[in-house]
């Protein structure tokens, strides 16, 4: 994948503690932002998997689907229904 040059500011105290961080870890700080964005990206599509099995449990053909054989399926429907 090709890389981008950006120009960010950020607080001085969070730039420190990266600078820290990554001295003592010895990494590049770019090593860490890019770690720290993954993880969040991370996170954010986890919520976003979970919201749309929130959504599917609220649709009734879902859950036919699920009843006429994904039990399992049917099984994480219901338990985000609780």
């Amino acid at each position: 994948m090709k890389s981008i040059t950006f120009t960010n500011n950020m607080s001085s105290d969070l730039m420190q503690w990266m600078e820290q961080y990554s001295s003592r870890e010895k990494l590049t700080r770019r090593a860490v932002i890019e770690a720290a964005l993954t993880e969040f990206r991370n996170g954010v599509r986890r919520k976003e998997y979970a919201e749309s099995f929130k959504k599917a449990s609220l649709d009734s053909e879902i859950k036919n689907m699920a009843e006429d054989g994904l039990g399992d399926y049917f099984k994480q429907l219901a338990y985000l229904e609780q």
